[in-house]
């Protein structure tokens, strides 16, 4: 199992958390294989649908290093011609972070690609979410270890990863299903603990 891997930088980055209400609206500060596998597969011109372990992307990822920062936005309501409630984003500037991609016949020439330019996460109209990923290695072999989980991963896809629960943090990620929907999947997030590639993993108690 060979993941390429990179260094990721962003000017701004929104990567939403999952709320249901509220005028407040924080950013995760981990990359989730939702966020970065559909970036990825945009990249390659690829179909952002997954529904099989089997597809040929998948890729996950961590920062380390950002700056939080604050936006008040007011969503517009063309249908009436005015603005609702305004609301407050959270983002991250000067972000730094790591991406791993797991080496495929689908992947594996992103290995000869030179800095590669993906958009991710929410206000992507608005100039947030350009990302460059530098390259670090065309493909490498980590070693299994146990620690704290760093990302966040589907259980459906623990065997992509390797991954071997140990004590597990449940949430759920935003699976599409067609061009207009999806739904939400059980997932494990930063903090588990695991057995997984060295690079999945951190010392920090709270997974970031």
């Amino acid at each position: 199992m060979e993941f390429l891997e990179y260094e990721l930088r962003s000017d701004m980055l929104c990567l939403g958390e999952r709320t249901k209400k509220g005028t407040f609206k924080p950013t995760i500060t981990t990359i989730p294989y939702s966020q970065i596998t559909g970036a990825i597969k945009a990249y390659l011109g690829k179909d952002r649908i997954w529904d099989k372990e089997n597809e040929g992307v998948h890729a996950v990822g961590y920062l380390c290093e950002y700056k939080k920062a604050y936006l008040t936005y007011s969503p517009r309501d063309r249908s009436i011609n005015s603005s609702k409630l305004p609301i407050v984003i959270e983002y991250l500037i000067d972000v730094v972070g790591k991406v791993y991609v797991l080496k495929t016949e689908d992947t594996k020439n992103m290995s000869s690609s030179n800095d590669p330019k993906i958009k991710m996460g929410a206000l992507k109209s608005k100039g947030f979410g350009n990302c460059v990923l530098k390259k670090i290695n065309g493909g490498k072999t980590y070693e299994f270890l146990s620690g704290l989980l760093n990302t966040r991963i589907p259980i459906e896809m623990y065997n992509i990863f390797g991954i071997q629960p140990i004590k597990e943090r449940y949430g759920y990620l935003f699976k599409p299903t067609s061009d207009a929907g999806g739904v939400y999947v059980k997932s494990l997030f930063e903090g588990s603990k695991i057995k997984g590639p060295k690079f999945l993993l951190t010392t920090n108690e709270n997974g970031r």
